[in-house]
């Protein structure tokens, strides 16, 4: 084993705080079990990714079908970063948003560890014209999240009428129209 896979994953605060607000706005999580999960977070302290995976498997059993769930819980991420965090100012348009993921550097932001667990999400193409693109993500994060956060990332500025955004298991990527 190399040294840095002895390092553990860990999320930002701010990511563990964004996810649990976000269920807390959509009525998600409730219960002891969910005031357990999400009291005493801190937005500038790395947790743990073992947190992050407890508050998803929350939702995750809680719901039969929980990926749109999960994709709503990305957008809602997504407009707190961008209209309560630093989002305004680093991202001025959703296409601004999809470029601030080119070489994982959103994602990079938020979660640490050793390369070979992290996995990447990365720009992979961008025809601006068509407003098309297509990301690679290899990250240990839930896909239906990760495609909330990628809809809710670009529709934050408010200069996008159209995001689709869909996966492609086999390519391990997102395909991505906007206007």
């Amino acid at each position: 084993m190399r040294e840095d896979e002895e390092k553990p994953v860990r999320v930002f605060g701010a990511l563990l705080v964004g996810y649990a607000q976000a269920c807390v706005n959509l009525n998600i999580v409730a219960g002891r079990r969910g005031a357990e999960l999400v009291g005493g977070l801190e937005v500038n302290r790395w947790y743990p990714l073992s947190r992050l995976r407890r508050l998803e498997r929350l939702v995750l059993e809680t719901y039969e079908n929980s990926g749109p769930i999960m994709e709503r819980v990305g957008m809602e991420m997504m407009f707190g970063w961008y209209h309560f965090g630093p989002g305004r100012d680093l991202i001025r348009s959703g296409a601004d948003f999809l470029r601030f993921q080119s070489g994982s550097e959103g994602y990079a932001s938020v979660i640490d560890g050793p390369d070979s667990m992290l996995g990447d999400f990365t720009l992979l193409t961008e025809d601006r014209e068509r407003g098309r693109a297509t990301l690679r993500s290899t990250t240990p994060l839930n896909r239906d999240m990760e495609r909330g956060v990628l809809i809710g990332g670009m529709k934050a500025p408010g200069d996008l009428d159209f995001v689709d955004v869909a996966y492609m298991p086999d390519r391990q990527a997102f395909s991505i129209e906007y206007h």
